[in-house]
């Protein structure tokens, strides 16, 4: 009696993971302490009212580590010093988590706390994310640096300045970096001299974007820093609102590439640097 063979198998197919794809790639999660930002810039007389921008911080991010795909800002946005900023951070897909003071006597609010639940909840339920960026001098971040990095992710702490971060979350970060580093403050207003005369001269040529970064770094005479010339460049007349997404480049750093007569280097300490073409 002939015995009949069991039909063969064929080999299951390889199906596409979509979280395998993404962490594939690096994503980066920005978690902010807007109210530990604003007060520090209160106690800080270098800092204009209002003058906190959180847009060349996300592009620092984006050209040193990766796509910020989760943001989130904290902070007690029922209070009228945050209501600037809403606009803004709304524009930039920032989303707002409200923190409840705990009394109306206390200074300390659990702006800290939601974050951690918040980076947690990234841990366990956006394994694809690579880096964690915090924006925050808070002592008690410390534990959280700490978790994250055990369990692989990369840490970027940005604080807003030297009086209002603790010592070991400096030591605690994979990298760290102060806001001014980032984004240096506004460029001084250029005062508008008076008109002479009765005939008004024609306009000058509008400058390309490139044209005033070249100009800008042979003003300097020496290299920038990525982030700075970018700052430099959104204070030259004309160039108030540049974007260079709405020129087709995916971030700063490419369209920075594109440019012939300037060179690109990323730097060991944790910056690009920008300079002309010998």
């Amino acid at each position: 009696m002939t015995a009949i063979e069991p039909p063969r198998r064929s080999a299951p197919r390889a199906r596409s993971n979509p979280i395998a794809a993404r962490e594939s790639q690096d994503h980066v999660a920005l978690l902010v302490d807007f109210e530990n930002l604003v007060i520090a810039f209160d106690e800080d007389p270098r800092h204009e009212e209002g003058a906190i921008d959180l847009n060349p911080v996300v592009d620092f991010i984006e050209e040193n580590f990766g796509g910020v795909i989760f943001r989130r800002a904290y902070a007690d946005w029922s209070k009228r010093k945050f209501h600037r900023y809403q606009h803004e951070l709304q524009d930039n897909g920032v989303e707002m988590i409200h923190v409840r003071r705990r009394t109306p006597q206390s200074k300390k609010n659990g702006a800290d706390i939601l974050l951690t639940a918040d980076a947690v909840e990234c841990l366990l339920l956006r394994p694809y994310i690579s880096h964690f960026a915090i924006v925050s001098g808070d002592s008690d971040i410390g534990p959280l640096i700490t978790k994250l990095k055990s369990h692989g992710k990369s840490v970027v702490v940005i604080g807003p300045d030297k009086g209002s971060t603790a010592a070991h979350v400096i030591e605690l970060a994979d990298r760290f970096k102060f806001y001014d580093d980032i984004v240096t403050p506004p460029p001084r207003r250029r005062s508008r001299g008076r008109g002479r005369g009765t005939g008004a001269a024609a306009p000058p040529r509008q400058r390309t974007p490139a044209e005033a970064i070249i100009a800008i770094l042979e003003k300097a005479g020496e290299p920038l820093e990525s982030a700075l010339l970018k700052r430099e460049l959104l204070g030259e007349a004309g160039f108030e609102n540049f974007s260079e997404k709405a020129l087709g480049f995916k971030n700063w750093t490419s369209y920075l590439n594109s440019i012939e007569q300037i060179s690109v280097n990323r730097r060991g300490d944790l910056g690009i640097e920008v300079s002309l073409r010998s």
